[in-house]
């Protein structure tokens, strides 16, 4: 807009506040820079410009957010990864009940900058009484893997998973398909007796 009313000569910062509806200083403050001497590089605005960052003017917001999150917080709290159960969209409702206006962009970023991260659940508490001697054979098989290794004798890992059934049935993965034309499969899943199940399980060599 500056450039347009300097280019226009006498009256051109009227014609553009008419045409744009921002105000003569606007339009003069910009004529200002056009004019200086300073040096942008790749930036658009320099150093210190623009729109500040909501928790700039309402710092309150990361300890609403960090309320509504920490109710819902599972794992080690001291630990250096967090998460939780609030979708962002979750959190954005909670946070208007209280008139706060924020994006889920801005909530995703004080949510990294709180320590917290999206992941999936782990299956790490046991059912029922742990083994007596658990940790007496992880240890043992831990220092003949070391063992094993130093001697350059392979050491190899099963991994298995659960069972599945074998045959045309839904999953909840997603893959491409033409629009409209979703791959159909079974149903129901009933088992196929003359398919049965199988157990993945992977074979690798963990020296290697």
């Amino acid at each position: 807009m500056a450039s347009e009313a300097e280019s226009l000569g006498f009256g051109g910062i009227g014609k553009i506040m008419k045409i744009s509806g921002k105000s003569r200083s606007t339009i003069k403050a910009g004529i200002i820079d056009n004019n200086s001497n300073e040096e942008f590089g790749n930036r658009i605005m320099r150093i210190g410009g623009g729109r500040k960052p909501i928790t700039d003017h309402s710092p309150e917001l990361t300890e609403e957010i960090e309320k509504i999150v920490s109710g819902e917080r599972f794992g080690n709290p001291e630990g250096p990864l967090s998460y939780t159960t609030k979708s962002l969209s979750k959190i954005k409702d909670e946070l208007s009940k209280k008139n706060d206006t924020i994006s889920t962009n801005v909530i995703a970023k004080i949510l990294k900058n709180l320590g917290y991260r999206l992941q999936l659940n782990q299956k790490m508490l046991q059912v029922g009484e742990p083994h007596p001697d658990r940790d007496v054979q992880f240890e043992f098989i831990n220092n003949k893997s070391k063992e094993f290794i130093a001697s350059g004798i392979p050491v190899i890992s099963i991994d298995a998973k659960k069972k599945e059934l074998v045959g045309n049935f839904k999953n909840n993965g997603r893959t491409y398909e033409r629009e409209k034309s979703p791959k159909k499969v079974l149903d129901h899943d009933f088992p196929l007796k003359e398919l049965g199940k199988v157990t993945p399980y992977g074979v690798y060599d963990i020296s290697i």
